[in-house]
């Protein structure tokens, strides 16, 4: 008896689940991470800076048409020289896309797609103009300006040096009894300074919050001196500006839109996640006959029109014929993987 053969992986058809990509362990695939060193930083990705709606943090995410340029650059050819374990690509477009999808198996890319300003502030998301909002999605599609996210960072070269710089310090302080009277003096003025301003700061605080205290009180808006000091911000914009008035009408207003804006983005989901039902087209009847003369040039109107909505439905059915075709025309990780 012959060996039974395992199942081939094929396409999924129109009524089978749609398989996902399957995620590889903690080993990762030395091909993959040779490409991930080789493209992470590369020019020709236009890469962009992302707020993750989850971790809240910046990731780099890019087009995926950016990444088949990327393959085909000329800095990408002086690497494969450099680095023997870099695939050849020469514009194929089926390597091309098992390479994108070795990525995602490797988790070093995850789709995402860009969230509209007004949704990513229901979330309380912070954007800006040129930081948008970005969240994850578990589809991939290989269609040319669907978007994904950088989960990969290459390794610092410098980090050995780093480690040893680390511990001459260690060694240094430990020897401290035997530093010559010049340098442990240094020291004591250079800690003694430090003290000093951190000394400052907290009294600024203080002083602070007390005139904070009596405008709550006595006026009504309140004062604060240094109002971007505990903010998010650099050094020298914690001081900028030097004072500001905090209106709470204007919180409560800013608060208001907030929840407001939240609650018409969870309704808008909940619309999308509804039923679709496609809205029935009312069928063209004709109006009844006329009495007088003119009740023959009445029917043939009312043909004329009933012509007119039939063209209408024929020419819709086309086009959705059409678009039903061009989707099944895109081509997904799952077959790619496949």
């Amino acid at each position: 008896m012959s060996a039974a053969q395992p199942p081939q992986n094929r396409a999924p058809g129109p009524g089978m689940q749609e398989q996902r990509v399957q995620q590889v362990g903690p080993q990762k695939n030395p091909v993959a991470i040779a490409l991930a060193n080789a493209l992470r930083y590369n020019k020709d990705l236009k890469q962009r800076q992302g707020i993750h709606t989850l971790s809240k943090e910046k990731h780099d995410f890019f087009r995926y048409k950016r990444f088949l340029r990327a393959l085909d650059s000329k800095d990408y050819a002086k690497l494969r020289k450099k680095v023997p374990q870099l695939p050849e690509v020469n514009g194929n477009v089926e390597i091309q896309q098992k390479l994108f999808v070795l990525l995602i198996q490797n988790q070093m890319l995850q789709p995402v797609t860009k969230l509209p300003t007004k949704e990513a502030k229901a979330l309380g998301i912070n954007v800006e103009k040129t930081v948008p909002a970005i969240k994850p999605i578990q589809k991939a599609v290989l269609q040319a300006d669907e978007y994904y996210m950088w989960t990969f960072t290459p390794p610092n070269p410098y980090l050995w040096i780093y480690s040893i710089l680390g511990l001459g310090a260690v060694f240094g302080m430990i020897l401290f009894p035997l530093w010559p009277y010049w340098m442990r003096k240094g020291v004591w003025y250079l800690s003694t300074g430090l003290l000093c301003l951190i000394g400052v700061f907290f009294a600024l605080a203080i002083v602070r919050l007390i005139i904070y205290v009596f405008t709550l009180v006595l006026m009504p808006k309140q004062f604060w001196l240094f109002p971007n000091l505990f903010a998010d911000v650099g050094f020298i914009d914690s001081f900028i500006p030097l004072y500001g008035w905090e209106d709470p009408k204007a919180l409560q207003g800013k608060k208001g839109k907030k929840a407001k804006a939240k609650a018409e983005a969870d309704a808008k989901t909940k619309a999308q996640n509804g039923s679709s039902a496609a809205p029935a087209t009312a069928p063209a009847t004709a109006p009844a006959p006329s009495t007088n003369g003119t009740g023959k040039a009445a029917n043939g109107v009312s043909e004329k029109a009933a012509t007119a909505v039939n063209g209408a439905k024929s020419t819709t059915t086309t086009g959705a014929a059409t678009e039903t075709k061009a989707t099944k025309r895109v081509a997904t990780v799952e077959e790619v993987a496949d």
